[in-house]
């Protein structure tokens, strides 16, 4: 991790995981389905005794723990950092949940607009992770590996580990409420716009950029 400017990007850092957590909340609270990634543990705590949150923790430590295996290295620094990223997001997820549990839309209209808020404020969360260049999210991380040790581009990956969660999600849901709970159209258009919004992020927030490392 470069130490250039590290108090700047580690508060970027920080802001765009308590973001992230905000806009996953928003996304579920507008009940239209969640993103991707969040999609499985989201139906899990529907249907298990744990949080949203702490089932987050826990899948993402398998993604975690995979890594090594895919890298065939073990990379301490990086392992250990999105650890302690996943306990803070695990946290502020459940926080997040607790905060904006007045968001309660009845009204299709007001379910949408809850739900594209939430991909604007995700989007802005993963843009400033990333930016900040502190840790790789585990999620992210996992990817990685598993384009490493398929030797496939990293974008081709991404889209077929986040299709496979959203089926993985959908048969549960389908299987213990015989309908799709947690999954849905906001699914779908988080899938597509945050993507979107990161790319505008990417090109209107450039101050941002006075505090990379330099190469």
């Amino acid at each position: 991790m470069d130490k250039q400017y590290i108090y700047e990007r580690l508060w970027m850092f920080l802001f765009g995981i308590f973001s992230m957590s905000i806009g996953i909340a928003l996304s579920c609270r507008a009940d239209l389905g969640t993103s991707p990634i969040s999609s499985v543990p989201w139906v899990l705590s529907m249907i298990m005794p744990f949080t949203f949150g702490e089932i987050t923790i826990l899948m993402n430590i398998v993604f975690i723990a995979v890594q090594p295996i895919l890298m065939k290295k073990i990379y301490w620094r990086d392992l250990i950092g999105q650890f302690v990223t996943l306990l803070l997001f695990g946290y502020l997820i459940d926080y997040s949940m607790k905060l904006l549990s007045f968001v309660a839309p009845t009204i299709t209209i007001y379910k949408w607009l809850y739900c594209l808020l939430g991909t604007v404020i995700l989007a802005l969360g993963v843009f400033l992770c990333v930016k900040a260049k502190i840790f790789v999210a585990s999620g992210e991380g996992i990817v990685i590996a598993i384009a490493f040790a398929a030797k496939t581009k990293f974008s081709t990956v991404k889209n077929c580990f986040d299709i496979t969660l959203v089926i993985i999600s959908s048969l549960i849901s389908i299987y213990e409420f015989g309908i799709l709970k947690g999954v849905g159209a906001g699914t779908i258009a988080a899938a597509i716009l945050v993507g979107r919004w990161i790319q505008l992020y990417s090109t209107h927030l450039t101050f941002l950029n006075k505090y990379l490392p330099k190469e």
